[in-house]
């Protein structure tokens, strides 16, 4: 599947993409064109050509171009030439005849249905809850894509793009009272202002607020989804990193592994975990092993574990939370 070769940084491109592909353009014919022009992706996006050409389709090429003008861009009319890879313009200040790549001028829109099943991934909703996933509910700003797992429960996603301009037929299509009461609205813009509330108990959520920071590879956190969903409606979270731990119920959360909190048992080895979470929140990825040890031991001497294996002795899986750098270091294992 072609979302396997994004990184995170590359799927936040899409993203931005995706929100982008709602705007027009006009061809020679004078037809719209709803996309991205080449001039536009060419400087802000780490998407290679492989991957531009598998998320997304050249629906035209626009009629126009900001052609260089002094210290600006200026709109100029751009003609067919006799080679087929070009076209040609107008200079705005020497008016000589200049040419500018198919590419260029070409306009890119994201394939819906590819997007909306990478999202779907993501958040691992199973193929048979994703039923109409690809039929807009409200024109093209709108989209349902299954029921994801949070906190024991099933709760509706949506998918929203361009939602400072289609707000309101979302909303009004979400209080529809056949509809769940309570859903999560991913949106591929950024925050709506504090003063606008969903309707009933949706919460709508960007999409870039949700994505794991400081892994390579897209993970979306569902833990804070679930946090987000219990709050009050605009309740302001703590800034979300990518591992929490809870002092008071000693469970570990690391957001690529959401779905399987670990709750740590035995002081020593919950006292471990604390200073590792400690060290991290002051942005330190790894810490020495003897600096964890002496943080759980103290001066104490007798009965005191040499290694890590031995403080986490008997529990079978810590080493999918906890990772060795092979330097003597420790830190969560984030992958």
């Amino acid at each position: 599947m072609p979302q396997k070769k994004l990184s995170t940084r590359s799927l936040l491109d899409l993203v931005d993409l995706f929100e982008q592909s709602s705007q027009s353009t006009v061809d020679a014919d004078g037809q719209r064109l709803y996309g991205v022009p080449g001039w536009v992706l060419s400087g802000n996006s780490t998407l290679s050509d492989k991957q531009l050409e598998a998320w997304t389709d050249c629906v035209g090429y626009s009629a126009f171009f900001p052609a260089p003008c002094r210290e600006d861009r200026v709109a100029v009319e751009i003609k067919e030439d006799d080679d087929p890879d070009r076209y040609s313009y107008r200079c705005p200040e020497t008016f000589r005849k200049k040419y500018i790549s198919l590419a260029t001028v070409a306009v890119r829109s994201v394939r819906i249905h590819l997007f909306l099943n990478c999202v779907a991934d993501l958040l691992e909703i199973p193929q048979a809850l994703r039923r109409g996933i690809e039929t807009a509910a409200v024109g093209n700003a709108l989209w349902n894509i299954g029921k994801m797992r949070v906190a024991g429960l099933q709760v509706d996603v949506w998918l929203a793009r361009n939602l400072s301009t289609s707000m309101e037929g979302v909303f009004q299509h979400l209080q529809n009272s056949t509809l769940p009461d309570q859903g999560v609205i991913l949106s591929t813009g950024g925050k709506l202002p504090a003063i606008i509330h969903p309707p009933r108990q949706y919460r709508v959520i960007p999409i870039k607020d949700v994505l794991v920071p400081h892994v390579a590879l897209p993970h979306i956190d569902t833990d804070l989804i679930h946090r987000i969903l219990v709050a009050a409606p605009g309740e302001k979270l703590d800034a979300s990193l990518p591992v929490r731990f809870d002092p008071y119920s000693n469970t570990l959360v690391i957001a690529t592994k959401s779905s399987k909190p670990w709750p740590i048992k035995g002081a020593k080895q919950i006292a471990a975990v604390r200073y590792l979470f400690e060290q991290f929140e002051n942005g330190r990825r790894w810490v020495p092993a003897g600096e964890i040890l002496a943080a759980v031991y103290g001066s104490k001497e007798s009965g005191r574990s040499r290694r890590m294996q031995n403080l986490f002795s008997g529990n079978m899986f810590w080493e999918d939370y906890i990772v060795n750098n092979d330097d003597g270091e420790y830190g969560f294992n984030l992958e």
